[in-house]
């Protein structure tokens, strides 16, 4: 029996157990009975409560409700959210909060939400269900106590929520949660970020519980605030345009990789963004778990906007702090450590550790933290006069926007930008920056690191810098990289070669002259032309735009070379397009550091070429070129350590007619003497720029003389009109300019000092490797040692024949200047028929010639007679209808030598030209023909006249001969045109189409009386003629007069 009674009573022991167990399981089910289906998708509509119920009521008479899930069990209303709350697996420990304040969105709200994002499966994954993430459940719960109705109605207030970013946080775990922010709109109604607040509350043991008309979502991480426009602090913050999905799946998502977090171009804040994560610190942006200090709990920003960044610092600085760090990262150690440094100087007085708000700081003075290096920053808090909102400063700016939330922390914006007081520039740091590094390590191997490093401050310094990728697309490798290597040494003058860098191997390898540099040397010698002396903005650009550079090598004479800048005309509002050697600037302005101011190239600029390479490279100067080949002078010139070349164009050696066919005579050792130094002539012996000539101005005439070459002296001085070449006065050096062919009162211009007598240039500062060339618009400089005579242009003509008569007939005297007493005691035994004996022999101070070309001579029947016979082809019939076929030699050659005294022009001194010394040259409008002016000639009795038919075209012809043979006979035509011409020292050479007709024999045309009576003839013929036709005339009118039909008495 005692063993039944034993058995009996565990049995009863089991069977109240099991009675309990059920009971507490039933319990369970009553609390969630409203969603027991969990496959509907559209919930039954309830019941709507009572409205005239008191809210302050107990839900359930007869029932304390203790926790917050009671409450939530208790009325109907807040079904949805509780059953949210039990999938989530929220249900022990939100039992477990206490003094806290819910605000529980309302079923239709949540239903809203599901409907919206498409998240109607009941199916909980994770810590999401139906679209809502137990963060985001957490994020209802505030807890910083029980708030009450007033509480909310008083103002705006940033509340703690039992949510993180984190991980979820438990009530015995409360520490870091989301901010939430409630205020009152403008519709007077309680806004918790931005959803409406239902102002009646229900309590519990454990608090209070507020209805809102929507669900809240997670706000933005600090990332993402800074990439949109950060909202007004009147409006509220409603929605983010962001996916719910985003949201819930990146609540707890971390970011290993950091680049993944590179702030891209956003809203007006993202300046600080991108500045945080070139500091290395872009993992507090995101609220990343587990990356070390830095970057977990939460964050204050006092966010700058890109406009006040950009009003605080230069182009330069900004991309120094923004990027510096990662162009640098490669690049030496130093450096790049020294740039995120800077970074994180700048950003550590914008960010506060933890989330400072400024509502519950409320008004006054108060130390928060910083947030590296136990800093401290000074936030003073108070209300703004126009809009009654807080606002204040931070470390003495000012706070524009307050209290934006975000998940990870809270943003304020700050309206002004501070330069920390440890932070300073120098142009090493903008250049990393510029993202020009492989500059910087240049310079540095170089051992040119103190123009960069700030260790200089005061020298003044121009960069021309190009960028990263162009210096890898021009060399193809890295400079520094292994210079001492062959293949590097090849690359490099490969590439100087290809780009136009003209390296010193390269021409020393052309030449055979200059030592070939080491790649050492050749990069010393590029780095040094990209540094400039002086500072020089765009004003500065346009009224100099040489820049004397660091390179000064023994090649230009120990004179720094020069860079050419060329700054185009602003257009609207874009800024003016600078360029440096055809390297174009692609900064809108450029960066200034200091003393130094910063251009960054799209490509390397090339150095100065060669001279050869320079002038061939523009047409108009080929054929100066190539004089300088064909005299044998290029080697020379491109030898001669600092240079100015003064360059002809082409039009200048050709207009020059008979001289430059003299000049370009192939084998003639006197042509290539005179060439050689009438190119050296043209060579000055040191560099002049253009800005160093001086001014003509009315108080100053002064005129930079340099020597060149040659010896002779060469002058230069600039007006208003442009940049003059003028002869030294001293050498009576003379100018020849353009055609030959001029009136002479323009020719009598050229014999003064006005700008209209000068050579004027038309291009200057052509750069070279030795100097610099300048182009001349029209005309050259023939030195006084380059003597061109008569003869000279005979040869120059090819005028064989008119040569070979000359001598024949004794008259080679006129190619030589009559002013020697040699000449003039010959001329004189030969003078019998040479000139009117009215002329003194000693008032002839030279001659010129019009010289019918050889083909000319071949066409005229004496000459070809006489030639004949010269050869004794006596028995020839090839020309038997020669008229001068019967004709005796003598006769032949008294008409020839009549034909080419025809052609010989004296000319006669006048005034000072009478009084100049032998040798000297004839003023050059004494030469030249003029229009309608007749000229005597050595034969007697004839003149001859020149017209001007076409411009610098002239033609020649006798004078006061007419037309026509009288009485009868055939027209008589004598005229030639001038095709070719050139300027000797005593004389002019006129090169002639055919050769001219003498004037017909006295026996041909009526003379003497016979001209008497031949001119009374014509008279009395024409009067009886006129007097007859006058009878006439008188006759028909009496007729008609005596035919009337009344006749007076």
């Amino acid at each position: 029996m005692r063993q039944l009674r034993n058995h009996n009573g565990s049995l009863a022991l089991v069977l109240a157990l099991a009675l309990v167990l059920l009971l507490a399981l039933l319990t369970q089910g009553a609390l969630g009975h409203r969603d027991s289906t969990d496959g509907d998708p559209s919930p039954k509509p309830e019941p709507e409560p009572d409205p005239d119920a008191d809210p302050d009521t107990e839900p359930e008479k007869g029932r304390v409700l203790t926790t917050f899930v009671d409450l939530l069990s208790s009325d109907m209303r807040f079904s949805e959210f509780l059953h949210t709350v039990q999938r989530l697996g929220m249900v022990i420990p939100l039992n477990r909060v206490r003094n806290a304040t819910l605000l529980v969105p309302t079923n239709e709200a949540i239903r809203k939400f599901r409907r919206e994002h498409g998240q109607n499966s009941s199916q909980a994954a994770g810590s999401i269900y139906r679209g809502v993430a137990d963060s985001q459940a957490w994020y209802h719960l505030i807890g910083d106590g029980i708030v009450d109705a007033s509480n909310f109605t008083q103002g705006t207030m940033v509340w703690e929520s039992l949510s993180s970013s984190e991980s979820v946080h438990y009530a015995a775990e409360h520490g870091g949660g989301i901010m939430l922010k409630t205020m009152v709109g403008s519709s007077g109604k309680v806004l918790s970020n931005g959803i409406p607040v239902i102002a009646h509350n229900y309590s519990c043991v454990a608090g209070n519980a507020f209805q809102i008309e929507g669900l809240m979502t997670l706000p933005p991480t600090l990332w993402e605030l800074l990439q949109a426009e950060i909202p007004k602090s009147d409006s509220g913050q409603r929605r983010w345009d962001r996916p719910p999905a985003v949201e819930s799946g990146r609540a707890h998502a971390s970011t290993t990789d950091e680049s993944s977090n590179d702030v891209a171009d956003g809203g007006s804040y993202s300046a600080m963004g991108k500045l945080l994560a070139s500091a290395g610190w872009s993992g507090i942006l995101g609220g990343s778990s587990g990356a070390g200090s830095d970057r977990e709990g939460m964050h204050t920003l006092w966010a700058f906007t890109n406009q006040a960044f950009s009003n605080a610092l230069g182009f330069g600085e900004r991309a120094y702090l923004l990027y510096g760090p990662a162009f640098t990262k490669d690049e030496d150690a130093d450096i790049h450590n020294e740039a995120v440094e800077d970074a994180r100087i700048f950003a550590a007085g914008y960010i506060s550790s933890g989330a400072v708000s400024l509502a519950r700081l409320g008004i006054g003075t108060h130390i928060v933290s910083g947030f590296q290096n136990r800093t401290r920053l000074t936030v003073i808090v108070e209300r703004q006069r126009s809009s009654g909102e807080l606002g204040g400063r931070i470390s003495g700016l000012a706070i524009g926007k307050s209290d934006i939330v975000a998940r990870n922390g809270i943003v304020h914006g700050v309206d002004q930008v501070g330069r920390p007081a440890d932070l300073v520039f120098n142009p090493q740091k903008i250049l990393a920056g510029l993202n020009a590094t492989m500059f910087i390590r240049l310079l540095k191997e170089t051992e040119l690191g103190g123009y960069i490093d700030g260790s200089q401050p005061e020298r003044k310094t121009t960069l021309l810098v190009p960028t990263n990728r162009a210096m890898e697309d021009a060399f193809g490798y890295g400079l520094g990289d292994d210079a001492d290597n062959a293949l590097a040494t090849k690359a490099f003058i490969r590439a100087s070669s290809e780009h136009g860098l003209d390296g010193a191997s390269t021409i020393a390898s052309a030449l055979g002259a200059l030592p070939v540099s080491s790649p050492r040397e050749q990069q010393l010698e590029w780095a040094l032309y990209h540094i400039a002396e002086g500072q020089s903005g765009l004003e500065e650009l346009v009224r100099t735009p040489l820049l004397r550079t660091r390179l000064a090598a023994k090649w230009t004479g120990g004179k720094a070379q020069v860079v050419k800048a060329q700054v185009d005309q602003a257009h609207g509002t874009l800024s003016r397009h600078v360029s440096f050697n055809g390297a174009d600037n692609i900064l809108p302005e450029p960066v200034v550091v200091g003393n130094t101011t910063i251009y960054l190239l799209s490509s390397p600029m090339p150095t100065p070429p060669n001279l050869i390479n320079a002038l061939v490279q523009d047409l108009d100067l080929s054929l100066f070129v190539a004089a300088m080949g064909a005299s044998g002078t290029a080697d020379e010139i491109q030898h001669v350590e600092g240079v100015t070349v003064l360059a002809p164009v082409v039009n200048s050696f050709t207009s020059l007619d008979l001289v430059w066919s003299y000049l370009s005579l192939p084998g003639d050792s006197d042509a290539r003497s005179d060439l050689s130094r009438l190119i050296k002539s043209h060579i000055l012996k040191r560099p002049i720029y253009s800005d160093e000539i001086p001014l003509h101005t009315d108080s100053s005439a002064e005129t930079l003389t340099v020597e060149s070459l040659n010896g002779n002296k060469v002058g230069l001085y600039r007006t208003p009109h442009g940049i003059f070449v003028v002869p030294d006065q001293a050498d009576l050096m003379y100018l020849q300019r353009h055609k030959l062919q001029q009136h002479g009162e323009v020719h009598a211009r050229l014999a003064s000092v006005s700008d209209a007598g000068n050579l004027k240039l038309s291009e200057t500062d052509i750069l070279l490797r030795t100097g610099v060339a300048h182009v001349l618009e029209q005309g050259l400089i023939l030195p006084p040692n380059v003597d061109i005579t008569s003869p000279k242009l005979l040869r120059g003509m090819k005028a064989h024949i008119f040569a070979n008569l000359l001598e024949r007939f004794n008259l080679t005297y006129i190619l030589e200047d009559p002013r020697t007493s040699s000449s003039r005691q010959r001329g004189s035994r030969n003078q019998a028929t040479a000139r009117s004996s009215d002329i003194p022999d000693n008032a002839i101070v030279g001659y010129s010639i019009l010289v019918p070309s050889d083909k000319a001579w071949r066409e005229n029947a004496a000459y070809r007679e006489l030639s004949r016979r010269d050869h004794e082809e006596l028995g020839s019939a090839e020309d038997d209808e020669n008229p001068w076929r019967n004709s005796t030699t003598s006769d032949i050659a008294r008409h020839l030598d009549m034909l080419v005294r025809l052609h010989i022009i004296p000319i006669f001194g006048r005034g000072p030209e009478s009084s100049l010394a032998s040798g000297s040259q004839l003023p050059e409008n004494q030469l030249l023909l003029a229009d309608r002016k007749t000229y005597p000639t050595m034969l007697e009795g004839v003149r001859l006249r020149a017209h001007e038919f076409a411009s610098d075209r002239f033609s020649v012809q006798l004078d006061r001969t007419p037309f026509y043979q009288s009485p009868g006979g055939v027209p008589f035509i004598s005229f030639a045109t001038v095709v070719r011409s050139g300027i000797a020292r005593t004389g002019a050479v006129f090169e002639l189409d055919v050769a001219l007709k003498l004037p017909p024999d006295d026996g041909g045309s009526p003379g003497g009386w016979r001209r008497f009576a031949w001119n009374a003839a014509v008279w009395l013929t024409g009067i009886g003629m006129g007097s007859g036709l006058l009878g006439a005339s008188g006759y028909w009118v009496r007729q008609w007069w005596t035919r009337s039909d009344y006749q007076s008495l």
